[in-house]
């Protein structure tokens, strides 16, 4: 297997169950680089909330943040952002809030929802951004934001993502987390900037390696020649790869990376 790029997802993939970068996972992704071996993380977190692992693995590259919706510099800074109008936000906001979803959007290092709850806590502790509830999201967006995170129980997610995009179908939703169904603006995708990358970068399908677990991934898994869904991945996302790997718990990347790369 001739690589020259791995491309990977964070959440279930390239982190572990406590949503961290295992010691064996750092070392792999360090013989890979230092093999000349380009990394290039791709997740549905905000470029804010990658940071943190990000100045771990180092990479000295671009990265792709937001589900797509950011394009971000070596420095960290925001190279592309691809973001809702405030108005569109306050509609689907209003739209997922009647159907009793948690709703929250962005905007630089914080995130905005209505009130303190088990939602809003549990996503502060594992982004590690800054929350802030503000009474009334929907009257509260008065600016551009990359996307809508949304919040309900698996069988909700799973019932409104089919009804939701026939609601709005000038809008990308897709699911990062079986509870989670996100919004971004159409035709963003982490498919999509990884094709802008490749434009940047000079990456080839032919040699870029691509790891993920579920729908979010699954336009950058369609364009590795050699994409690798996890083994704790959606079985509609296994059927998107070419190869399937080792659980995240079991540091399945890492694994697969030493085996057919280094």
């Amino acid at each position: 297997m001739q690589i020259d790029t791995i491309v990977t997802d964070l959440d279930d993939t390239l982190l572990n169950d406590d949503a961290e970068l295992s010691p064996y996972t750092l070392d792999v992704m360090k013989r890979a680089q230092k093999k000349g071996v380009r990394l290039i993380p791709a997740s549905g977190r905000t470029s804010a909330s990658m940071l943190r692992f990000m100045l771990e693995l180092n990479t000295g590259l671009p990265y792709i943040a937001c589900n797509g919706g950011e394009l971000v510099n070596p420095d960290h800074t925001v190279m592309q952002s691809f973001d809702f109008t405030p108005e569109k936000a306050r509609e689907i906001v209003h739209y997922l809030r009647e159907h009793h979803f948690y709703t929250q959007c962005y905007r630089g290092n914080h995130f905005y929802y209505d009130v303190e709850c088990d939602a809003s806590v549990s996503y502060k502790n594992s982004s590690h951004m800054n929350g802030h509830a503000v009474s009334d999201l929907e009257a509260f967006i008065d600016f551009p934001t990359p996307k809508i995170l949304s919040v309900q129980t698996p069988e909700e997610v799973a019932r409104m993502y089919l009804v939701i995009q026939t609601v709005f179908p000038d809008v990308g939703f897709t699911i990062s987390k079986p509870y989670f169904l996100e919004a971004q603006p159409e035709g963003i995708s982490k498919g999509s900037a990884l094709h802008r990358l490749a434009g940047l970068l000079g990456l080839s399908p032919e040699h870029t390696l691509v790891f993920g677990d579920s729908l979010n991934d699954v336009t950058m898994l369609q364009y590795a020649v050699h994409s690798v869904a996890m083994g704790n991945a959606r079985d509609d996302v296994k059927s998107e790869a070419r190869y399937v790997c080792a659980t995240n718990a079991e540091d399945g990347v890492a694994r697969f990376i030493e085996q057919h790369v280094l």
